[in-house]
């Protein structure tokens, strides 16, 4: 067992060195245009959140398109595994648990890289990113993350654009069972039919190799959101996103999480900008069919130069 979690180590690990080499190739890009514009990517966002359901299995999912909560016989015993040290230990919850383990958590997040045009209608892109996640109670599912992202964003038309993405990370948390790296892809389409209302389909998928097989998983994600200019400075967004997570134990356990989420923006100035989100996650363990929602809460100052 240790000699095949050593090789899925192994090949994750290559993986994402190859990545990075290929955002390293793109960067040489950024650095040497050979024509049109160039810019840098430099985003910075500080997050608050209040979580009335914690699901851990989940802890490492970005805000506003997460998964919820689990139950039932396979996901109940990924999610009740064994733990490492921290302030309090997240157990899992259950349907048949009577309180819901609630908590508060914070997250500060940063990223730069760059952009260039290398055809008319086509832009490459690159950026390494850092984040950090702190709970109140359930210290064990601190997680600090780093990684790269690279792509191309392509106009279709006037009023659509695609974008085709690359991602490797690295996540560490205070349970170091949960530790590991991961590499993912993605594909979005934006559709903008008045310069006030956009809409946004996307699918992504990671492969993430943790240190115990228990939070090792494929985890399939596809969603539909739509946005509004309520004023020239204040909008509006709301979507729907499905997550489907296949672990590598124990065998055949799935997690399937639908998440619907409204979030309200407002610019502060050209470069700041403060939002509040909600979202409903309601999470299904694929074998019982059980399932426990989790709602959440959160405020967020970002910067976007």
């Amino acid at each position: 067992m240790k000699q095949r979690n050593f090789a899925r180590h192994q090949d994750c690990q290559g993986t994402t060195a190859s990545l990075i080499l290929f955002a390293a190739i793109v960067l040489g890009i950024l650095l040497f245009p050979s024509q049109g514009r160039a810019g840098l990517i430099l985003d910075a966002e500080i997050r608050l959140t209040y979580e009335d359901n914690v699901v851990g299995i989940l802890s490492d999912q970005t805000s506003g398109q997460t998964g919820g909560g689990g139950g039932g016989s396979n996901t109940a015993t990924v999610m009740q595994g064994g733990m490492g040290s921290g302030g309090r230990l997240y157990t899992g919850s259950t349907l048949t648990t009577s309180t819901s383990p609630g908590d508060f958590s914070g997250t500060v997040h940063a990223a730069i890289g760059g952009f260039s045009d290398v055809f008319s209608e086509s832009t490459v892109f690159v950026k390494g990113f850092a984040e950090h996640t702190s709970y109140d109670t359930y210290s064990d599912l601190d997680v600090t993350m780093g990684g790269v992202s690279t792509g191309i964003a392509t106009q279709l038309s006037k009023n659509s654009m695609a974008r085709f993405s690359l991602t490797g990370k690295v996540k560490h948390f205070e349970d170091s069972q949960r530790n590991s790296t991961a590499y993912g892809g993605g594909v979005s389409l934006k559709e903008r039919p008045a310069q006030d209302l956009w809409f946004r389909q996307f699918v992504e998928y990671e492969k993430n190799e943790a240190d115990s097989p228990l939070f090792s998983y494929g985890g399939t994600k596809a969603g539909i959101s739509a946005g509004y200019d309520l004023t020239r400075t204040t909008a509006a967004a709301a979507g729907f996103s499905y997550l489907v997570q296949e672990f590598d134990e124990p065998a055949g356990a799935e997690l399937r999480t639908g998440t619907v989420f409204l979030t309200v923006e407002h610019a502060l100035s050209r470069t700041w900008f403060f939002s509040a989100e909600y979202g409903l996650q309601t999470s299904r363990d694929g074998t019982s069919g059980t399932s426990i929602t989790n709602n959440m809460y959160s405020l967020a100052l970002r910067y976007s130069y």
